[in-house]
């Protein structure tokens, strides 16, 4: 089987329901983070890891919208052009023109293993990267997605990201059993446990995977959880096959289907621009001054 990852796929079928209101009217995945959605910074990850087909599951409700941004506005961009605004679609124009986008809708099977299952047709019996759609990991320099490509190329094997969280929080996540490290961030894993009350590691595995085509077998036979299948259970199945590794990204992560962490992040990122990061910060200390 090749080791050459040419396809993602970002999972964005769900409700969204902890920002209700809003996504009563607005898919949360297109959000802005300051200025940029978070599936737009999710593309332009992938976009600079080198991959140049995509695949978004997608529920039928948010369809319109997401293909409403990722379709060029020809009035938009005429009235834009001469002036110094013309640059500010340049990112996402660059990925309309160079990425295949495909929308996918997520069958009968329910949860993330669900979403997974429903690309069987989509993925060509070739290994993919995964994407959740709630989920930033930023790194400027060295794309997330990039990093577990690149590890994958490596050994072959399906992949999880991780980081290293305080080992008193980690209960409220997972915690990656490691087998034994491979290379640098790099470790074989025996699989991983969802809220463990006494965890083995601090590596919390989210966010970020690449699976070989085999997933779809596995998740066939992966017993639901009320109604629903996880990806995690699949991946527990071939980590006690010796086939998944987990890769400790370098970056941030920012959990956005969390009201706290979509702030902190909206913040982090309005704080790297130059046009606003100084006013930010003097109102930021007012506020502090008032408490």
């Amino acid at each position: 089987m090749s080791r050459t990852i040419t396809q993602c796929t970002i999972l964005m079928a769900g409700k969204g329901t902890r920002f209700l209101p809003a996504t009563k009217a607005v898919a949360k995945e297109v959000f802005p983070i300051f200025n940029k959605p978070t599936l737009l910074y999710q593309l332009s990850e992938i976009y600079r890891s080198g991959v140049r087909r995509v695949a978004i599951v997608i529920s039928k409700e948010k369809e319109h919208l997401v293909k409403n941004f990722l379709s060029h506005n020809v009035e938009l961009e005429k009235s834009l052009k001469g002036t110094e605004k013309i640059h500010l679609l340049d990112e996402l124009n660059e990925i309309i023109d160079n990425v295949e986008i495909s929308y996918i809708y997520q069958g009968e099977m329910g949860g993330s293993g669900g979403a997974i299952y429903s690309l069987k047709e989509w993925a060509q019996n070739k290994p993919f990267g995964i994407l959740f759609g709630d989920d930033l990991c930023y790194n400027e320099e060295k794309p997330v997605i990039g990093q577990l490509i690149k590890a994958y190329e490596k050994t072959g094997l399906n992949f999880t990201a991780c980081t290293e969280k305080p080992i008193e929080v980690v209960p409220i996540y997972s915690s990656t059993i490691v087998n034994k490290k491979l290379f640098d961030r790099c470790y074989l894993i025996d699989g991983i446990i969802e809220k463990p009350k006494n965890p083995p590691t601090n590596l919390i595995s989210l966010a970020r995977y690449i699976v070989n085509p085999e997933i779809f077998d596995v998740l066939e036979k992966t017993p639901p959880v009320n109604g629903e299948v996880w990806l995690a259970d699949a991946l527990n199945t071939l980590a006690k096959q010796g086939k998944v590794g987990c890769y400790n990204f370098d970056g941030i992560y920012y959990d956005c289907g969390n009201k706290l962490e979509f702030l902190k992040c909206c913040i982090d990122m309005a704080l790297k621009d130059d046009s606003v990061n100084k006013g930010l910060l003097e109102y930021m200390e007012t506020v502090l001054n008032k408490k």
